[in-house]
């Protein structure tokens, strides 16, 4: 299937940009700064990390409500040609009762990371932020799927996990974009920059800074510290919170080799070790995923492109 996004040609070649290595002396002292996360955003991740059995629809209702900007995001999405409905529907609490829980959770903080495109000034580092964020939505629904198909109970929880997942990265673009656009383009296409690379040019890696951002943001202190491991969930300190970090950590191998790589047959990474024991094999795993990608592909298109006037994922 040909990507809904066509890589951005850049303004120069791979091998006319510099190697970031060579050009930029490494900073360890980095003084990052942290662009304010919305209350409505902070308020609705920390309701998704809570491990309830039953979503709170009365409050989140009250706290779209109570943020005009995304009763209107919330209100378009529903009336949207992505949903098809014969009547337009104006009341958010009917709005909200229709998308769902994790529909609008996923408007709300998807629309407070959006503000972070302020911060880029070239095509290249739009094209690296839109990256960015189908990453984060890509991961957000695999892992969901994933939790799902296991049987594990942290559906919310990995979802949100999956959305603020590149938030560190996010942050090193909001910070020092020009570097990170080098450093991006060192890679191949659609391969993001490796938490190595970051952290020998900045002094600091995304994973490092999930967690800081976690705290910047006053979010759960477990969700900053499974991010921060999403490359060593071994090193959790328990086997739930391992699990959910090799949901995470394989839901965004899979969104950066589906929906960046443009690869046609995904290959599960060594997170996902931690998953095979739960009852699929690797086989009926890929199966699935290969499956529903086409939903998951037009569902990204959807919601970082417009209003839903792509065909509707089944």
């Amino acid at each position: 299937m040909r990507a809904l996004w066509p890589t951005l040609q850049p303004s120069m070649s791979k091998t006319e940009r510099p190697i970031p290595a060579t050009r930029f002396s490494p900073t360890p002292n980095l003084n990052v700064r942290f662009p304010p996360l919305p209350r409505t955003a902070a308020e609705v991740a920390r309701m998704l990390s809570e491990e309830s059995a039953d979503p709170n629809l009365k409050q989140l209702i009250e706290i779209v409500h109570a943020d005009p900007i995304v009763t209107q995001l919330v209100l378009r999405r529903i009336n949207s040609a992505y949903y098809g409905l014969r009547r337009r529907v104006s009341e958010i609490h009917k709005a909200i009762a229709l998308l769902g829980f994790l529909e609008v959770s996923n408007i709300v903080l998807t629309a407070a990371m959006l503000q972070l495109r302020e911060s880029v000034s070239t095509r290249e580092q739009e094209h690296i932020f839109e990256q960015l964020m189908q990453l984060s939505i890509g991961s957000a629904i695999y892992a969901q799927h994933l939790a799902q198909w296991l049987g594990l109970p942290y559906m919310r929880r990995v979802f949100t996990m999956g959305l603020l997942h590149t938030a560190g990265r996010l942050v090193l673009l909001y910070n020092r974009p020009d570097d990170y656009e080098a450093l991006w383009y060192t890679n191949e296409d659609g391969a993001v920059p490796s938490a190595e690379a970051e952290h020998k040019i900045f002094g600091v890696s995304y994973l490092e800074l999930n967690e800081k951002a976690a705290q910047e943001w006053h979010l759960p202190e477990e969700l900053g510290q499974i991010l921060s491991a999403l490359e060593t969930p071994h090193t959790l300190s328990t086997p739930e919170l391992q699990l959910q970090a090799a949901l995470v950590a394989t839901g965004s191998a899979l969104a950066e080799q589906l929906h960046l790589s443009g690869k046609s047959v995904p290959a599960l990474p060594s997170q996902a070790a931690l998953l095979l024991h739960q009852g699929l094999s690797e086989s009926e795993l890929v199966k699935r995923i290969s499956d529903i990608r086409p939903q998951i592909e037009h569902y990204i298109h959807m919601l970082l492109k417009g209003n839903g006037e792509s065909a509707a994922a089944s």
